[in-house]
Order: C-alpha cells, then structure tokens, then sequence
C-alpha cells in the first residue's frame, strides 16, 4: 500500500497534521506541485496524474482542503485509472470552490465534480470551516458517495486552528485503513 499526500493551497509543511503523518508512514508519496501560492486546477491535477503514473501499488489518498478537490478533478478525468488504482480516498476540510470565501488565487475548481468516487472514501470535515458549508459539505459527501463524520467546530483543521499533532485523525485513519 502506498499513502499518496495531497496537500492544499499554501501546501501543508511543518507542524501540519498532514506533514507530520507524512514522515511517519513508511510507503508515503507527496505530491509536490508547482506553484503552492497560485494554484490552477489543470497544472495540480496533471501533477498528480504524473505522481501515480510513477506508483505501481494500490493506493490511499490523504488529502487536505484543496487537495481533496485535485484528487476529485483528478477521478472525473481518469475514471478508469482511478478504480484501478486508488483503494481508498481520506480527504479533510473539504472547501467549496464556490463560495464567497474561497480564495480568488485559486483558478479552475469552481462547479467541482458531483461525480461518485470509486472506492472508499471518508470526508472529515468542521461545521465551521470558514471555507464551506454545512449544507455544501453534506452535498459534496452525498455525490461522491463519501462517509462524512463531523468533529464539531474545528475551523480548516490545519495548524492556525489547532491541528499540529491530530491523535483523533490519526484513529479515524487507522479505522479508515482497515476497511480499503
């Protein structure tokens, strides 16, 4: 099994949950995208699409906020590939590339796909993110055919709420893991 970490907008360094996990798991694959600052949606999921071309074991994505939009963009277009290769999706602080708050740097996510994903998928998610939703996240989750477990008001569960070491995510994980 490889764990293929998609990260968001700014990319998750350092004391991030993600990052952290990242150099803990043995078998883990980041995908390094180009420009973190300035995202567009094309060059993020191409970046990926290289990144698994690479990979020739089944995989679990672990992906944050806008990374779980890449990874989604990245299914629509590789349908095929995607059931063949992914075992599992677990995707965090999932944003709605539609709102008013969503950064306007960010170019090519809007009307993400409503498209369900094969495999398993679990969405952890805030019911304050300020990048979504309660009532966009529940859409999102429903569409793609995801579990969804809230974990109450957590803001973007990144390090500026709080998230540097995450011991719940990490069992929502191992729980998730045991079920691909």
């Amino acid at each position: 099994m490889t764990y293929l970490f998609l990260a968001g907008y700014g990319n998750s360094t350092g004391d991030h949950w993600q990052a952290k996990w990242f150099r803990q798991l043995s078998n883990s694959v980041w995908v390094e995208q180009k420009s973190w600052d300035y995202p567009v949606c094309d060059e993020w999921v191409a970046e990926l699409d290289k990144t698994l071309t690479k990979i020739n074991h089944p995989v679990v994505v672990i992906a944050h906020s806008l990374g779980c939009l890449t990874f989604v963009e990245w299914a629509k277009q590789y349908p095929e590939i995607c059931a063949e290769k992914i075992s599992g999706a677990f995707l965090v602080a999932v944003p709605d590339a539609d709102a008013e708050t969503f950064p306007k740097d960010i170019q090519g996510y809007q009307s993400s796909s409503r498209e369900a994903l094969p495999g398993k998928s679990l969405m952890i998610a805030s019911s304050n993110d300020p990048y979504a939703v309660v009532d966009r996240t529940e859409f999102f989750a429903r569409q793609w055919g995801a579990e969804l477990i809230w974990i109450g008001d957590k803001g973007h569960i990144n390090v500026s709420a709080g998230f540097g070491d995450w011991p719940e995510g990490e069992e929502y994980l191992r729980k998730f893991l045991g079920e691909v």
